[in-house]
């Protein structure tokens, strides 16, 4: 029984992709504190550049996380000054959520800090094997959608 274990954990593929998700995560985590974000804050900005104003529920839903985990990355950054939350003018039990200039600025360093992880991730694959690579992610992610 270990042997099988150990052969098929030296061919998981399912194996490889958690320690890549780890190292990706890592490194991430390192840039992003260098400009004052922990990891995951810069899709909040990204996606709030994209369209400022969304409803925490909202921002749960195009990031794909629970709304507890949006409404403490939002505490967490209103604090540091990059955003601000407000009442919806319609229905006050809406909050909605703000870009400060503080948050505006970090969208193009952040930006720079995925296409940088992109880089890494990528490296020594020619133009090729980076688009069957994309397509090959994509089509895993629909499989596990399907199921």
């Amino acid at each position: 029984m270990q042997e099988s274990v150990t052969t098929y954990l030296e061919e998981s593929i399912s194996l490889s992709l958690v320690q890549l998700f780890k190292a990706q995560r890592q490194q991430e985590e390192v840039w992003c504190q260098k400009i004052g974000l922990h990891t995951g804050q810069e899709l909040v900005i990204f996606r709030l550049l994209q369209e400022d104003g969304l409803s925490q529920s909202q921002l749960a839903a195009v990031l794909g996380v629970e709304i507890g985990t949006v409404a403490k990355t939002v505490q967490r950054m209103e604090k540091k000054g990059l955003l601000i939350r407000r009442q919806d003018t319609e229905d006050a039990r809406i909050s909605r959520v703000y870009l400060t200039e503080k948050g505006r600025s970090l969208g193009e360093p952040a930006l720079e800090i995925w296409k940088d992880l992109d880089a890494c991730l990528v490296q020594g694959m020619n133009q090729a094997e980076k688009l069957l690579f994309r397509r090959l992610l994509v089509q895993a992610a629909a499989n596990f959608a399907r199921n």
